[in-house]
């Protein structure tokens, strides 16, 4: 199969319109249809349905997009550095994954990292915050995707904001469609992080400014033991849902919005000055963590506000 048209098909899905595809290709619009039209006839299914906006993935489309967008992506990056010395790195990278964001972004990071790093392996540790920026001190991590520390021993460049919901369990009566109140949120019983960064600090700030007490029943810094405590209806917890849109998904949880305020995590890619990396792999293992981040976002798949700008460059931090 003509790679070409899987990558004009991803294009039309990201965009939601044939003509704004063709537009971005730069290719004539009947051109792209056709490319399109022979896709659908090489597969035997329709991949989009017509709406007034423009189009939008068939259940076929939608499987099609979640299995090949990430295997495109690795392809064109092993291509794209086969020849650079980046590509010749020998040795075990060291990563460091904020658990919130395992489940989205584990697998599409370590499969851009090996096609950019063929000859490397990957390590990769997950947890809080604080576990992971106390591993990088010690050298256990090389680099990792954390929330923002105040720590001038991190270096730290901002990659995403994405808001947190009320997630319960499968006979908790929490409707996506009726935001609930912070302060109404706080008096469920819930389990929160042991760790004061990230989540913790967002409730422990938000609880002040309301001037609430959060009755919480446990206290953890696993998101696994969370989840287990709330699919097991005992429970509430304060997660973004890209930590638990599958349990979601498979009617483990329900989920509904927070307000009043909004609670929005802030995430990022950090290292320390100690990082005993080439610049050029330095430079490169953080423009593709920010790429997949920004390419996750960018499909729907990661529901949060891309916000990176500029370049991240340990080596070149004050």
């Amino acid at each position: 199969m003509d790679t070409h048209r899987l990558k004009y098909f991803l294009r039309i899905a990201e965009e939601g319109s044939i003509t704004r595809a063709a537009g971005v290709l730069g290719i004539a619009q009947p051109a792209l249809s056709r490319q399109l039209q022979l896709l659908e006839d090489d597969l035997g299914i329709a991949l989009f349905r017509r709406t007034r906006r423009g189009v939008e993935l068939t259940e076929a489309g939608e499987r099609l997009r979640a299995s090949t967008a990430g295997p495109l992506r690795q392809l064109e990056l092993a291509v794209q550095y086969a020849g650079s010395p980046v590509a010749r790195l020998n040795r075990n990278m060291l990563l460091g994954l904020l658990e919130t964001a395992v489940d989205v972004l584990a697998a599409p990071l370590l499969g851009s990292l090996t096609a950019v790093f063929p000859d490397a392996t990957f390590s990769v540790a997950t947890g809080s915050t604080e576990q992971l920026v106390e591993a990088m001190l010690k050298g256990v991590v090389d680099v990792a995707v954390i929330n923002p520390v105040p720590d001038e021993r991190v270096f730290y460049r901002e990659l995403l904001a994405e808001d947190l919901v009320l997630v319960g369990g499968p006979e908790s009566d929490l409707d996506p469609a009726q935001p609930i109140p912070f302060v109404d949120a706080v008096a469920l019983p819930l389990v929160i992080p042991r760790s004061s960064a990230g989540i913790g600090t967002l409730l422990q700030n938000a609880a002040l400014r309301a001037k609430v007490t959060v009755d919480h029943r446990t206290t953890t810094d696993s998101v696994s033991a969370m989840k287990s405590l709330v699919d097991a209806g005992l429970v509430y917890a304060m997660l973004p849902l890209s930590a638990c849109r599958r349990e979601i998904d498979q009617g483990r949880m329900r989920f509904t919005p927070i307000c009043e305020p909004v609670l929005t995590q802030r995430i990022g890619v950090a290292a320390t000055s100690q990082l005993d990396l080439p610049r050029e792999v330095m430079v490169k293992v953080g423009t593709t963590i920010r790429d997949e981040v920004a390419a996750l976002v960018k499909s729907g798949r990661w529901q949060a506000e891309f916000v990176a700008a500029g370049s991240w460059n340990p080596a070149l931090s004050d």
